[in-house]
């Protein structure tokens, strides 16, 4: 039964991110993007090293996706002023009405998803699923 709840959840959650990326194609951007800039917006000035730690990304995947939102003009990056080894990220201006609509995109899939299940259901299945994520998150932790 556990497997299937497992396979159950991967499989949401990649129809999850399909049917955000049928929506994001017409802003030209890519849902990886749309992910680091709600990190970015949400933590002004964050470094690429803490969005890896957020994000569980590897490196050169968070590269790539911050290169292309540069050259996009989605962000800025700014050399800190204590440590010029660092750079700290932006939100432009321009890609703050952006957020905006990909929050609207992002509510009526969110609405489409959860159509048919109560508010009590889905506060259980919240709750259900927290427990799943620290039972695993102690064993990652545990020495074998």
């Amino acid at each position: 039964m556990v497997k299937e709840m497992c396979y159950k959840l991967n499989k949401s959650s990649m129809l999850y991110k399909r049917l955000m990326s049928k929506h994001l194609e017409r802003l030209n951007i890519t849902y990886s993007q749309l992910m680091v800039l709600r990190v970015v917006n949400q933590e002004p000035g964050i470094t690429a090293k803490e969005i890896l730690m957020q994000m569980d990304t590897d490196k050169a995947t968070l590269s790539g996706v911050l290169s292309r939102l540069e050259k996009n003009s989605y962000i800025n990056r700014v050399k800190n002023v204590k440590d010029k080894r660092i750079q700290n990220i932006y939100i432009s201006k321009g890609s703050e009405h952006l957020c905006n609509e990909v929050s609207v995109i992002e509510k009526a899939c969110i609405s489409d998803l959860v159509d048919g299940i109560s508010l009590g259901e889905a506060e259980q299945f919240l709750q259900i699923l927290d427990r799943f994520i620290e039972n695993q998150v102690n064993k990652i932790e545990q020495k074998f």
